[in-house]
């Protein structure tokens, strides 16, 4: 750990690394998740590209880095706004372009070179956990971001009280696929070096924390560790192998009680800044860039 930042190691090399992302792991078209989930997720996404244009002031051009199939740049299309996305490879990128649309350029932000100063807003949502090389792609941030503009990250909370209590079984670890591990100061630090203003801080995801909260109870329980989750992902987005029927069963009866005893554990948590993950709204200040 460097002072509140943390790192997978061994690292695994980039050949290695896309063995653990399946092809439907970033949103190929196919379902990764129930239809309720997804309903949920339109809902949260609208509102995050509200809440962007309501911090920066008006519309602009925004930049979804690692934009999945495309549903938060969507959303700010429908608001009015130029949308442009990037993703890591051709195939994660075809459901955005194909079936929405949407402008992907495919490639590490690093090595696009996107042109200064041109966007008003640029979203990283759980991606930034998943870089190389953290530093160089905040600062690309900078740089294409126009003074004022606004920088929406969102990563899981290493320092979070889940995190500490639950060490090595907690979900958002997530190693190897999760290469950085970020507390609150870190990630703070890391932004203001490269000349960002944290506007707001928020300490609950809706469509992360409680499903967090009873994955890793089930994990402490000594079940296969993201059985659940892996149950929940569609047939083409599996992250972990089989497991015996008996785990699956225990993981689906007991997610019902730990569902509900996490809403007023999440809250609590989120209310104590140590939630499970972590959302940080930005400005670029005027001498960064």
């Amino acid at each position: 750990m460097e002072c509140g930042l943390a790192f997978t190691r061994p690292r695994p090399t980039a050949n290695e690394l896309g063995g653990y992302y399946p092809q439907a792991y970033h949103g190929s078209g196919a379902r990764r998740f129930p239809w309720w989930v997804e309903k949920l997720q339109r809902a949260l996404y609208r509102r995050r590209a509200a809440a962007v244009e309501k911090v920066l002031g008006r519309k602009g051009r925004v930049l979804d880095v690692g934009c999945g199939p495309g549903f938060l740049l969507r959303e700010f299309r429908e608001r009015g706004w130029e949308v442009q996305g990037t993703e890591f490879g051709e195939h994660s990128a075809r459901h955005a372009r194909e079936a929405l649309g949407l402008p992907v350029t495919v490639g590490d932000l690093s090595n696009l070179q996107l042109p200064a100063t041109h966007f008003d807003a640029v979203v990283m949502w759980h991606v930034l956990e998943h870089i190389v090389d953290v530093h160089a792609t905040i600062a690309e941030v900078a740089r294409i971001l126009q003074p004022g503009g606004i920088f929406l990250c969102a990563v899981p909370n290493f320092g979070s009280l889940e995190a500490r209590c639950t060490r090595d079984k907690w979900f958002h670890l997530d190693v190897p696929r999760h290469l950085n591990h970020f507390t609150i100061p870190a990630l703070v630090r890391l932004l203001n070096n490269a000349g960002f203003q944290v506007e707001q801080t928020s300490f609950i995801a809706l469509e992360y924390d409680c499903f967090s909260f009873t994955q890793t109870a089930l994990n402490v329980l000594g079940l296969r560790p993201n059985l659940l989750y892996n149950l929940l992902r569609g047939a083409n987005a599996k992250v972990v192998c089989h497991a015996a029927a008996w785990q699956s069963i225990a993981s689906v009866l007991l997610a019902a009680p730990l569902g509900l005893l996490s809403v007023p554990a999440t809250t609590l948590a989120a209310l104590l800044r140590s939630g499970a993950t972590m959302t940080l709204m930005c400005k670029k200040e005027s001498r960064a860039g």
